[in-house]
C-alpha cells in the first residue's frame, strides 16, 4: 500500500536547524503543496501568445466603442447646428410678421386713404 502524503513537501527545516532558536511563531506556513502538472516551453509560449491576442482584442473593442461614440457626437453636433439655423430663421420671420402688424395698426397707416386712380407705366 502506498502513502497518500506524497503530494506535499514540508518546508519546515529539520529539528537541528531551529532547535533552541524559537523563531517559528504563529501563522507560519509549514506545508507547501506542489502541483504535479508541468508546463513546457512550447505551452508557455502558446499561453503568452493567447494572452497577447486577448489583450489586443480587448483594446480593439474599446477603440471601436470610442469611434462609434465619436460618430454619434458628430451627428448630435450637426443636428444642433441645423436647429440653431432654423431658430434664427424663425426669429427673422417672427420679426417680419410683427413689423407688418405694427405698421398696419400705426396712426400713419390709419390716416392714409386709397388713391382714386392708379396708372401703371408700360
Amino acid at each position: 500500500m502506498t502513502s497518500s502524503r506524497q503530494q506535499f513537501v514540508s518546508t519546515r527545516p529539520s529539528a537541528r536547524a531551529y532547535a533552541g532558536a524559537g523563531n517559528w511563531g504563529r501563522n507560519q506556513n509549514l506545508v507547501e503543496y506542489k502541483s504535479g502538472v508541468k508546463i513546457g516551453p512550447v505551452m508557455n509560449m502558446v499561453v503568452i501568445v493567447l494572452l497577447c491576442a486577448l489583450m489586443g482584442l480587448l483594446y480593439l473593442t474599446q477603440l471601436s466603442k470610442t469611434g462609434s461614440y465619436g460618430y454619434e457626437l458628430n451627428d448630435i453636433n450637426e443636428r444642433k447646428t441645423e436647429l440653431a439655423a432654423e431658430q434664427d430663421n424663425l426669429k427673422v420671420e417672427n420679426a417680419r410678421l410683427q413689423s407688418l402688424n405694427t405698421i398696419k395698426n400705426s396712426e400713419v397707416a390709419k390716416a392714409m386713404t386709397t388713391p382714386a386712380s392708379t396708372d401703371y407705366a408700360e
